[in-house]
């Protein structure tokens, strides 16, 4: 469990971390964001942690397991200077922090799949959840919703889960260290946001790019009320996908559930 000690030696950065508020159970961490982002007239930074969520979700409203003392459930409150079009690069640029972070610290090659899941592997270890409140081109909240699979056994998971979940205990074989794998995942999105906030979204882009599953496989995505099949050629400057379909075309698609079908 996270102790007093822990929670008061979390990296605190310039901005990212430079409050940090814990709870012992949430209805969803970023559900408290949302309401702490409202009250508070300078949120930037705050990061919100809980042991445990009883509605933790994930994109599209599904359900997210999130019981105490195992993972890691939190979420990064911001407020750039940026229009509502340029946040999915926040998605990119957390999913890049945590798959660097799990590499440096727990030796794991983790990597992303597009939009926001964390794979080790075919299974997927965390996801990124992106929420935002603006007005009037103005982002006025973001919200940087982050689970982590780190040291859930595989009894954890509902039986329909265990063979698509994984966590990065079951992946390296021995307890992870919750609250240090945390610092350097606030370090590494410190990092990232200080060069969002220069302009310089291709050094992320191609940060992400390095550390993708997605790109050059045959996927399917299922897009709304549509399924389409082609390969992953890239993704542009907003953080979209660029899917070349069977006839050569490409088509940009901004949000999707991505199977890989396999290797190119």
């Amino acid at each position: 469990m996270f102790t007093r000690k822990k929670i008061d030696a979390i990296y605190r950065g310039e901005i990212i971390g430079k409050e940090i508020i814990f709870l012992e159970s949430a209805t969803s961490t970023n559900d408290v964001a949302m309401s702490i982002g409202r009250q508070r007239k300078d949120p930037e930074g705050i990061v919100v942690i809980a042991e445990e969520q009883s509605q933790g979700r994930g994109r599209l409203g599904r359900e997210w397991i999130s019981p105490p003392g195992v993972n890691l459930y939190f979420t990064v409150l911001l407020r750039p200077p940026f229009p509502p079009r340029e946040a999915p690069v926040f998605t990119l640029a957390a999913a890049a922090s945590v798959v660097s972070a799990i590499r440096d610290y727990a030796g794991i090659r983790a990597g992303i799949k597009w939009p926001n899941d964390i794979l080790i592997g075919k299974k997927k270890a965390g996801g990124i959840l992106l929420e935002m409140k603006a007005h009037e081109g103005k982002i006025e909240l973001l919200l940087i919703g982050i689970g982590l699979n780190v040291n859930m056994p595989l009894s954890g998971f509902p039986d329909d889960l265990r063979p698509l979940s994984t966590s990065l205990g079951i992946e390296g074989g021995k307890p992870i260290d919750r609250a240090g794998l945390l610092c350097r995942i606030l370090e590494e999105m410190e990092a990232s946001y200080n060069i969002l906030l220069t302009g310089d979204k291709r050094t992320l882009i191609n940060q992400w790019l390095r550390l993708n599953f997605t790109i050059g496989n045959k996927v399917k995505v299922q897009n709304q009320d549509r399924v389409i099949t082609g390969i992953a050629e890239n993704i542009n400057d907003r953080g979209e996908l660029l899917l070349k379909l069977p006839d050569g075309t490409i088509e940009t698609l901004n949000s999707g559930d991505v199977t890989i079908l396999k290797n190119s």
